[in-house]
């Protein structure tokens, strides 16, 4: 009798696992492989995918890739629907979209925050996690004469692989979400030990623990002319830089903060090192005497420290400038080559021409010097090492020192460890997943202005990473939400709905021509009484903060859109927010909505 009911219990264990990922497919299932060479005809190969419980696995052994191609395509066979079908697809970046009936278009998002794409079809529905050569994806979406296809592309660019291309398909059932597609891939980033939930991490770091529950506050301090007028800069040509916020007045925003009632926050010092802000990469001390010098700058941080606040700075690896010189610093040996051998330069910045630097040679070659020095200022916290975390790893044709991105990923971790390691944490740019074992902080996940236009075959952008990864990074959910307090209320309902980190930035326009990607209202303290205004709206989202900072401990596990321009986010202690971004009042559960609001449920 005893034997009957184990068997009735291990017959209803396998009914609920058969509808929680849906029927394995019995035929032979083959992913569409498509080879395109740089001279002559693409190919196609059929692969199949061998079935293990609910994941199917994908396997292009590096051997079998032919040598020459600019590109590999892989299409799940359920990844295609005709325009009408039910269904969904939604990229790592957070981009979604539905098989509607609609123009011909498409859409490639080329950077690969994590290595996921979800597609979900009436054939069935899948969590692609690309586990091979993940450095070299692009996920995409087509729609040609009402045929959707979705799928995966590596770029080879006419190297040879340095691994097997791998996909794993995670298998759902009929009724998934995207929702359901995050779940799945945090549970697989813990189960592989590549992260640990934040109310573990917290144990034994104080620091941490402390910016778990305080805003970020960055103060840019002093900077040059963006762009530069002045490409390759040196002691004769160099552009004068601008002392906006001396260590002097920075000592005042700290009283204007406690005066107010702010009486937590993470600092983070922009442009205080020498030439300011972007001004002579990889070179950063003196502290800038036009800003008070190293002496004052101990000083401003005791003061912070004093005050109760935690207090780091920002510091760069990944880019380098030839006013560098200057210092005596500047050497083309530790920058990144390109294939041809040339060096990469992309983008004016100001110290001038911003050229890529290659992650090892700057990890050998600066961090054992600079972080001693940076721990003698004071600073503890989570110190912010620039752009790393918000870019696809690069790769470094050096003859001399040679990384594919696979090493380019290994070496930007050491550098991300070390600092956390000397400094009490580590903060960086973005949340690109490839080092985020060594990151506590990204300052924004997404570039996209919530409210704007989107692109073609796109109706929405969702959490997906935060859903991934709330309760393990902190972060801030969008560039537009800094400053949320003085921008439309679409800024303060995102910031709420995603579950972020509030950020707070002094001085976030300092560009004389270009977009400025967190927007164009500012906080300044350029006279006392714009000090204090400044602070007062600080004060507001700090007051806001203080009612949810427990939220940063749990996951976000669940997300979706519950009526017209209103949403609903569940996280793990079962508290759920409702966003209404309707122009009028809404009603849900019994409970009024304002325009433009949200309410907290707790459970």
């Amino acid at each position: 009798m005893k034997m009957y009911f184990r068997l009735l219990a291990v017959f209803a264990m396998l009914t609920a696992l058969f509808t929680m990922i849906g029927p394995v497919q019995a035929e032979d299932l083959k992913a569409e492989v498509r080879l395109f060479p740089a001279k002559g005809k693409m190919e196609t190969r059929f692969v199949s995918l061998e079935q293990k419980g609910n994941i199917q696995y994908l396997r292009l052994p590096k051997e079998s890739i032919p040598a020459g191609l600019k590109t590999v395509e892989v299409e799940h066979p359920w990844n295609k629907a005709k325009a009408g079908e039910e269904g969904f697809y939604v990229f790592c970046n957070g981009m979604y979209g539905t098989f509607q009936d609609r123009p011909d278009g498409s859409y490639k998002n080329p950077h690969t925050v994590m290595p996921i794409l979800g597609v979900k079809t009436p054939r069935g529905a899948t969590l692609a996690i690309f586990t091979g050569m993940r450095y070299e994806s692009e996920q995409y979406v087509s729609l040609k004469k009402g045929s959707y296809a979705v799928g995966v592309r590596f770029k080879l660019e006419e190297q040879v692989p340095y691994e097997d291309i791998k996909i794993e398909y995670n298998v759902l059932g009929k009724d998934a979400t995207y929702s359901d597609m995050g779940r799945i891939y945090r549970k697989y980033q813990i189960d592989h030990k590549v992260v640990v939930p934040l109310k573990e991490r917290v144990k034994g770091r104080p620091e941490l623990a402390y910016a778990a529950d305080s805003m970020e506050v960055r103060v840019r301090m002093g900077w040059k002319p963006v762009p530069s007028p002045v490409g390759e800069q040196n002691a004769e040509n160099e552009p004068p830089m601008k002392p906006v916020i001396t260590f002097d007045r920075f000592q005042q925003i700290v009283e204007e903060f406690k005066k107010q009632g702010v009486n937590k926050a993470e600092f983070c010092l922009v442009g205080w090192n020498i030439g300011g802000h972007d001004g002579r990469y990889p070179q950063i001390f003196p502290a800038d005497p036009r800003l008070g010098g190293d002496e004052k700058l101990k000083e401003a941080v005791k003061k912070a420290q004093k005050e109760g606040f935690q207090i780091v700075c920002h510091t760069n690896y990944s880019d380098a400038y030839r006013a560098s010189q200057i210092g005596g610093l500047w050497d083309e040996n530790y920058l990144l080559r390109k294939k041809d051998g040339n060096l990469n330069t992309y983008i004016t910045w100001g110290g001038g021409n911003m050229y890529e630097t290659c992650p090892m040679c700057m990890y050998k070659r600066f961090f054992e010097k600079d972080f001693p020095k940076l721990k003698s200022f004071g600073f503890r916290g989570l110190h912010y090492i620039d752009v790393f975390s918000t870019v696809n790893p690069r790769t470094c044709w050096s003859k001399d020192h040679p990384l594919t991105k696979e090493g380019y990923a290994k070496w930007t971790k050491k550098i991300f460890a070390g600092a956390q390691k000397e400094i009490g944490g580590l903060g960086s740019e973005g949340g690109f997943d490839y080092c985020i074992s060594n990151l506590d902080y990204a300052l924004y996940i997404s570039f996209h202005k919530p409210g704007s236009k989107y692109p073609a075959l796109i109706e929405r952008h969702v959490p997906l990473w935060h859903i991934v990864y709330n309760g393990i990074i902190l972060n801030n959910p969008y560039t537009h939400c800094a400053n949320y307090t003085i921008k439309d209320p679409v800024a303060r309902l995102k910031l709420i709905e995603f579950g972020g980190r509030p950020m707070f930035y002094f001085y976030s326009i300092f560009l004389h021509k270009g977009k400025n990607w967190m927007g164009d209202a500012d906080i300044t303290c350029g006279t006392d009484e714009e000090l204090v205004q400044s602070v007062k709206k600080i004060k507001e989202g700090y007051d806001e903060f203080e009612k949810m900072k427990y939220l940063q401990y749990e996951f976000m596990n669940d997300h979706s859109m519950i009526g017209e321009n209103l949403f609903q986010t569940t996280f793990s202690d079962g508290t759920r927010i409702i966003t209404n971004y309707n122009e009028a009042e809404r009603s849900f559960e019994g409970k009024k909505i304002p325009a433009f609001g949200y309410i907290v449920l707790k459970p």
